[in-house]
């Protein structure tokens, strides 16, 4: 016998019928699950006995909702094993890990992505893209999140790629603009210094060094016009976006 509280209310996985029986003895157990309505109780495929917590219809395809978890009321299906994680989805997986192990990203992540890219804080971004969360908490979780998965920080970088790509600067162009600064006898020693130092680890003679954040930003000496694209006309500073990176790779 397993307990699982739902929605506040405890329900329980009978190990075989005989349990159950002990606990309800005048229970009445649907034959075949996937029949099974609400409220029913039911034999799993390894012969378990507990309740249809919901049941109902998603995409054209019947499902019911039980305390070992959501599954589709197909033939090829079956209730059977430990109490999964994610009673809420076919996968059994809690959010996070849904959100770690997902490969193409989704439409609110593409526009996650360009809203960080436009300026606006990770958290904001977020918000934006996901209106419909409202907890501090959760949103500060999925956002640091979404952050330490590879295919938002590659949407991030096609972003970025795209505003470069609008404003014509090309890596030569950094490059060439970088060594301006180093070669600038009037220049600060500190921009030069910054600008060699970049210079030697796009040539490989610095090691990639590990840090907390990543940060893009574009130094000044480019035309009003390409500055007025990236953020309508600051002449200082003309993309700066930061996000914070874990030093270790979380483990499900």
């Amino acid at each position: 016998m397993k307990k699982r509280i739902v929605k506040g209310k405890e329900h329980i996985l009978y190990d075989n019928i005989d349990e159950a029986r002990v606990a309800i003895p005048n229970i009445i157990v649907q034959d075949d699950w996937r029949e099974a309505k609400t409220a029913d109780w039911i034999i799993t495929d390894d012969g378990k006995v507990c309740e249809v917590l919901e049941s109902g219809t998603l995409n054209g395809q019947r499902y019911v909702r039980t305390v070992v978890g959501m599954f589709r009321c197909a033939s090829s299906i079956k209730i059977e094993g430990d109490m999964r994680a994610n009673i809420y989805n076919f996968q059994g997986l809690n959010s996070n890990t849904v959100t770690k192990n997902r490969i193409k990203p989704t439409r609110q992540e593409h526009l996650f992505a360009k809203y960080v890219i436009k300026g606006d804080n990770v958290i904001d971004a977020f918000k934006k893209a996901y209106p419909k969360a409202k907890s501090p908490s959760y949103i500060k979780e999925k956002t640091n999140l979404l952050l330490r998965t590879e295919r938002v920080q590659e949407l991030i970088d096609k972003e970025i790629q795209k505003l470069l790509e609008e404003t014509d600067i090309s890596p030569k162009y950094l490059l060439l603009k970088a060594k301006e600064i180093v070669d600038n006898e009037e220049g600060r020693d500190s921009d030069k210094l910054s600008s060699l130092k970049i210079l030697m680890e796009i040539s490989g003679m610095l090691g990639k060094k590990e840090q907390k954040t990543e940060s893009i930003q574009l130094f000044q000496g480019f035309s009003p016009e390409q500055l007025k694209v990236l953020e309508g006309g600051d002449v200082k500073k003309i993309a700066e976006q930061t996000r914070e990176l874990p030093d270790v790779p979380e483990e499900d």
